[in-house]
């Protein structure tokens, strides 16, 4: 397409396209550009680089008293023009909590209005994910309409407004982290599938029941020492919903329709679109094996995004709460036949015969 980008990370062969980039700033009299790493600041194009150098550093850049960070430049692939440039923070302080946020772009004045900043920021949060970022901030003036269609239609939500310098300052949040119950996640994985979708409302369960019918994968998923298997060709992962929880269950059954184990997502909350089940992740995770052997997962990725402020305090309380309760509950082996008989129900009954909606 003639208006795709692509996103690069400065270096000396594009100096004279980012001096003339900063140039157009200047003759429109403007002496800010966000999520510039300060390019308007620097007097020289060396000056600048080592800055953003040091910035990809933890160690250096909190020596400068910033937060560490990735600045991309914003590439016409048609023509090899720089449209924008933008910063991603790996981290928040106190201030970028409350009104800086995540990222930090610009469009160069004589390209806005194009729709460059949405498509921007879409590769900006691609980037964001590989960092492990989960959720991300995005704030923005509230009469700044522009800006704050382009972070909606990136998926941002707003939380709240809050009052900087006199300004309304909106912060809304993107999350990255969102799991769909129809494998779209795991494309990379899985190459052929069947999906279907029920809604339960009765006296013994309330909320979505999917069955992901896997026929086809790129690789088998082996775990543990012993290899345990819970992701091949002609799997099927029955995905339970609860509402008012915030967990949800995914039972792997393999190609002989045995459970190979339940697998808990904690999650913030859990949510549908367009017919679709889904969880706004919250890193930690339990996994019960039809043995009895429980466990906890992924507690260093949750406090990475505590350190990080993705996670308040409230939330990293939460998924530890309700990852023990699970723990407790699956220690019982009462409850672990209860969920047997649950999941083995619903795979025949209900979900082997419910409608595809995709």
């Amino acid at each position: 397409m003639e208006d795709e980008l692509e996103l690069i990370f400065p270096s000396k062969e594009y100096k004279e396209q980012i001096e003339e980039f900063k140039e157009e700033f200047i003759q429109n009299n403007e002496n800010n550009i966000p999520g510039g790493g300060g390019l308007e600041r620097e007097e020289t194009f060396e000056a600048w680089m080592q800055k953003i150098n040091d910035d990809l550093s933890e160690e250096k850049s909190k020596a400068r008293g910033r937060v560490p960070s990735v600045l991309y430049l914003a590439f016409r692939k048609q023509d090899q023009r720089l449209i924008g440039i933008i910063q991603i923070r790996c981290k928040l302080n106190d201030y970028l909590l409350n009104f800086g946020g995540h990222i930090g772009d610009s469009i160069r004045p004589s390209e806005r209005n194009k729709g460059y900043s949405t498509k921007m920021i879409a590769l900006a949060l691609k980037e964001a994910k590989k960092l492990g970022i989960g959720n991300v901030l995005m704030t923005c003036n509230k009469n700044n309409l522009a800006s704050a269609r382009t972070i909606i239609k990136n998926g941002g939500k707003l939380e709240n407004e809050v009052i900087e310098d006199n300004k309304i300052v909106q912060r809304y949040w993107i999350t990255l982290k969102k799991r769909y119950a129809d494998g779209r996640n795991k494309a990379n994985h899985i190459l052929e599938s069947d999906f279907k979708n029920l809604r339960i409302d009765n006296y013994e369960f309330k909320g979505n029941i999917s069955l992901l019918t896997i026929k086809k994968v790129r690789k088998e998923w082996r775990i543990d020492v012993e290899q345990r298997c819970i992701l091949a060709n002609n799997y099927n992962w029955l995905e339970i919903y609860p509402d008012g929880e915030n967990y949800c269950i995914t039972t792997m059954f393999d190609e002989n329709d045995n459970i190979a184990e339940w697998y808990f997502d904690i999650a913030k909350e859990l949510g549908e679109e367009n017919g679709i089940p889904y969880e706004d992740d919250l890193y930690l995770d339990v996994v019960i094996v039809p043995d009895g052997r429980i466990h906890i997962l992924d507690e260093d990725e949750l406090k990475s995004a505590y350190d990080r402020k993705e996670v308040s305090k409230e939330e990293y309380e939460m998924a530890y709460r309700v990852a023990n309760k699970i723990i407790e509950k699956g220690k019982n082996k009462k409850y672990l036949d209860e969920l047997t008989k649950f999941t083995t129900k619903y795979f025949w009954k209900y979900a082997k015969t419910a409608q595809v909606v995709l």
